[in-house]
């Protein structure tokens, strides 16, 4: 039976109380004050009932165990209330953000926020994630809330569901009103990393002038560590298919701090910056309402920054190995010659939709030859592991019948490899390498590979291929 307030100081239900005059904070949607359960002190969420609303959609059910998850204890139901028992933390992030924090310290927090996301990324989207529930509890950060914002949308009308959200951390898709998913999230993320290390959100004034930033433009890079602005920018994306994952980001924040020192890195890594502040200052959306067009756009926008990226990696590596080799860069692309050899990087290009099963936005190709020989991958931005997930992929391709050993495998534009990677045809073009996922955050293998394949080359010791494919091929799962 649910339990009745007497007008008292305490709310007693059983072993679990809260003490109304004992508040530790307050937010949109409840008040929180100290609690005490069976196990010592806690903290009560008091949640008022609305219409629409119920039980199961403010607690979320099936949330993983984890220290980076702040759990919900216990439920009592109040004649106009649900009360929420939860362990009290020590303090907000929003708390620890009133004092400037350190890079590494920066780094700590985010890796404990992505280890919760990813840990709930197949159970629960948090829809509001912000600093105020980001909490410190027993020596690491965890989220907490979830459900109250599925809550909110359940007990809100759709004319005033806009004035319920949190504006500064609110990700683009939320804005035109569409599904959130743990895309989402990470996009939320985004924004708390850019306010932890550079002090102050991407986005600011008016709360039109917030939507249309969150809707429009792109955030200014930040400075300091190379692959941590990268991976921020990439959160950030207006393409929600785009975002890494939590997963993703869980992994590349381990590897922060680990960049080439050279000076040619550091150049490099300034000349990347600058590139991307340059277009952040440029790039922006004409419309609010989002076309397939327009979709592709931000797609394209999320490739161009890997391919970047890929392209730094690639001549960083090859020039601090081998200072003599020439590079020119022309069109977004790069040229690399050593010793006769040549390895070209091709400027990025659009890929209109073929209305299939597979999807690619973006093409480029990595081409290596010398002396009348070759061998090319191409690089494609697309979907092939999960439908409007987008991510880089490298493979090559050769005849069917009657392989060029000397010049295969080899790169083909998107819709010709498309085409292939789809037909069910026997004896045309085929796979004559991979495929093979590549991470613009973390490409050392692609680099490697490449980087020995063009200095045999430049050696005249570039293997001739005895049998094609090269090694195993693996078809998209979902190619037909």
């Amino acid at each position: 039976m649910a339990p009745r307030v007497t007008g008292g100081r305490y709310s007693l239900a059983m072993e679990w109380k809260w003490d109304v005059e004992k508040p530790l904070g307050r937010g949109g949607f409840g008040h929180v004050y100290e609690a005490w359960g069976p196990s010592g002190p806690g903290a009560a969420k008091v949640v008022k009932k609305a219409a629409g609303g119920d039980r199961e959609q403010l607690v979320v059910s099936g949330l993983p165990p984890s220290r980076h998850i702040i759990p919900v204890l216990h439920v009592e139901e109040t004649e106009d209330s649900w009360v929420l028992f939860m362990p009290r933390a020590e303090f907000s992030l929003r708390d620890r953000m009133s004092k400037p924090v350190s890079v590494p310290e920066a780094i700590t927090i985010l890796k404990d926020i992505a280890q919760g996301l990813a840990e709930v990324a197949t159970a629960a989207v948090h829809r509001d994630l912000k600093p105020e529930n980001i909490l410190f509890l027993d020596g690491a950060w965890a989220l907490c809330d979830f459900g109250i914002a599925r809550y909110i949308e359940a007990t809100t009308a759709p004319d005033t569901l806009k004035d319920s959200m949190t504006a500064p951390y609110a990700a683009p898709e939320q804005w035109r009103f569409e599904r959130a998913t743990s895309a989402t999230d990470v996009y939320a993320f985004g924004i708390i990393a850019y306010e932890l290390l550079s002090g102050h959100r991407p986005f600011t004034g008016t709360r039109e002038q917030i939507r249309m930033g969150h809707l429009t433009e792109v955030a200014p890079m930040l400075e300091g560590p190379r692959k941590l602005a990268w991976l921020v920018n990439e959160c950030l994306g207006k393409a929600a298919e785009a975002r890494p994952s939590a997963a993703n980001i869980t992994a590349r924040l381990a590897r922060v701090g680990t960049e080439a020192t050279s000076p040619a890195a550091q150049a490099l890594g300034q000349a990347q910056s600058s590139l991307l502040a340059e277009r952040a200052e440029a790039e922006a959306a004409a419309a609010v309402a989002r076309t397939e067009a327009e979709r592709r756009e931000n797609l394209v926008s999320a490739a161009r920054s890997g391919h970047e990226a890929v392209i730094e990696e690639v001549v960083e590596f090859i020039r601090d190995s081998a200072p003599d080799t020439s590079a020119e860069r022309r069109g977004g692309g790069v040229a690399l010659t050593l010793g006769g050899a040549q390895l070209r990087i091709t400027p990025l290009q659009p890929v209109g939709s073929s209305g299939g099963t597979l999807d690619v936005v973006a093409a480029s190709s990595i081409e290596l030859s010398v002396r009348g020989r070759s061998r090319g991958h191409s690089l494609y931005f697309g979907d092939f592991d999960e439908p409007h997930h987008y991510v880089w992929y490298e493979m090559g391709f050769m005849q069917g019948w009657g392989a060029d050993f000397d010049n295969e495998p080899r790169a083909l534009p998107g819709p010709e490899g498309l085409s292939i990677l789809t037909s069910r045809a026997v004896g045309g073009g085929q796979l004559g390498w991979g495929i093979s996922s590549l991470d613009p955050g973390d490409p050392e293998d692609f680099v490697q590979r490449w980087a020995t394949w063009f200095g045999l080359a430049a050696q005249g010791k570039f293997p001739r291929l005895s049998s094609l494919p090269d090694g195993r091929t693996t078809y998209p799962r979902r190619r037909y």
